[in-house]
C-alpha cells in the first residue's frame, strides 16, 4: 500500500470517528444571579472561632438538592468534607471520623464547634439573600452591586466582585457573627 492510499484511509476513519460523536446541548448561561441553578466555586478560606484560627482551601459544588463543600489546610493536612446527597442526607468528614445527619450546620457546630449557616450561606456566596427569612441588604451607590447584607444575626461584607458569564459574583467576603468569623477568596466561579 502506497503512502497516499494510507492518508486517506486515516483521515476516512478519522472523520468518521468524528463524525459518530454525539452533540451535547449547550446549557445557556443564567441571565440574573438569582437564577443559578448549579454552581462550582474554590479558593481560599479563613475560620476563625472563639477558640480556634483555621486556614486553607475550599471547593464547593453545589446543584439543586445536592452539595459537596471541602476545606483543606495547608499541605493537604486537616481535611474537613461536608456533603449532602439527593435524599437529604448530610455527612461529615474528619480526621478519622464519619458523621451522618439531616443538617449541615447543627453537624458543624455538634462536632467542630463551628457556627456556619450553611442553607443562608448557599445565597450569601452569590451576593444574595436568603429568601426564607428577613434581611437588611446594603448596596453601592454607584454600581448597585451587594455591600452588606444582615441577615439571622450574621453581618456579611464584600469587597470585590467579578465578572462571570456578565453577571457578578462576590471574590471577596468575610461573614461574621462574633466570636465566629470567615473569610472567602472565592478564585475561581463556574455557573449554569
Amino acid at each position: 500500500m502506497n503512502y497516499r492510499a494510507l492518508c486517506i484511509i486515516s483521515l476516512t476513519a478519522f472523520l468518521g470517528a468524528c463524525s459518530t460523536q454525539p452533540f451535547s446541548p449547550v446549557t445557556p448561561p443564567p441571565s440574573s444571579v438569582d437564577a443559578i441553578s448549579k454552581w462550582e466555586t474554590s479558593g481560599r478560606v479563613g475560620i476563625r472561632t472563639q477558640d480556634d484560627a483555621i486556614s486553607g482551601n475550599f471547593s464547593w459544588q453545589k446543584a439543586t438538592n445536592t452539595f459537596s463543600l471541602s476545606i483543606v489546610g495547608p499541605f493537604g493536612q486537616g481535611a474537613t468534607k461536608l456533603n449532602q446527597n439527593e435524599n437529604g442526607l448530610v455527612t461529615l468528614a474528619y480526621e478519622d471520623k464519619v458523621i451522618t445527619g439531616d443538617n449541615p450546620a447543627t453537624l458543624l457546630r455538634d462536632e467542630l464547634g463551628w457556627a456556619f449557616p450553611v442553607e443562608q450561606v448557599t445565597y450569601w456566596i452569590r451576593g444574595l439573600a436568603s429568601p426564607n427569612s428577613p434581611a437588611q441588604i446594603t448596596k453601592e451607590a454607584d454600581s448597585n452591586v451587594v455591600d452588606r447584607i444582615e441577615q439571622d444575626g450574621w453581618v456579611v461584607t464584600y469587597s470585590n466582585f467579578t465578572k462571570i458569564d456578565d453577571l457578578s459574583l462576590p471574590q471577596k467576603m468575610q461573614v461574621s457573627n462574633s466570636p465566629f468569623r470567615v473569610n472567602l477568596i472565592i478564585n475561581e466561579w463556574a455557573v449554569q
